[in-house]
């Protein structure tokens, strides 16, 4: 699936904040536009280290607190959240092996362009994004649509999850289907759901 094995042709941005600044941005190249309302709308919610996705009429948006920094990545409406949010996870989990940020923070007059070196890191990570491990694809069936479609799920979801099979809902089309994904990140059903908004 080209969504997947080209994530990079499909990102707007990936941003890494602070309540009251960017440390981080990248932007693919040539991208000069700006995402200044869509951060300060994430900034809006104040819940920690739970994901939150938003549909923006032709972008998508995930985007989680977590230990005080907020992560975002804005992305073409065909990619699918989970694999949003698993890009998100290894970023964070890679700009926090590369600085120890909360040292740099306590210092009141640091730069953010000091962080500029973690382009490389990001480019690197979009480039390979396929081969990192980080999600699953599975296919459900839909009755609704009366096809089989490829479901990304992130691999921490099933592996850290609490119990089993882990529910899923895949939005599509302007309907949900219910997918239950076992420990093997098998399904093991899939039902309509109705959706709300």
């Amino acid at each position: 699936m080209p969504v997947y094995r080209n994530i990079g042709e499909f990102l707007e941005f990936i941003n890494i904040s602070k309540e009251e600044s960017t440390l981080f941005e990248w932007k693919p190249e040539k991208s000069y536009r700006r995402f200044d309302l869509d951060l300060n709308i994430v900034k809006e919610n104040p819940v920690s280290d739970i994901f939150f996705h938003r549909d923006k009429g032709n972008m998508k948006l995930a985007y989680i607190r977590n230990n005080g920094f907020i992560y975002t990545v804005g992305a073409n409406i065909t990619v699918q959240f989970q694999l949003l949010e698993a890009l998100l996870e290894h970023v964070s989990f890679k700009f926090h092996e590369m600085y120890d940020v909360n040292v740099i923070m306590s210092y009141g007059d640091f730069n953010p362009a000091m962080f500029q070196g973690f382009k490389e890191i990001i480019e690197d990570i979009i480039k390979n994004f396929a081969d990192l491990g980080l999600v699953e694809r599975i296919q459900v069936e839909c009755r609704v649509c009366n096809k089989v479609l490829p479901l990304f799920v992130k691999k921490s979801m099933i592996e850290n999850a609490d119990s089993y099979p882990v529910p899923i809902v895949y939005v599509h089309e302007g309907h949900a289907i219910l997918c239950f994904i076992d420990q093997n990140f098998h399904h093991r059903g899939v039902e309509l759901v109705n959706i709300t908004g």
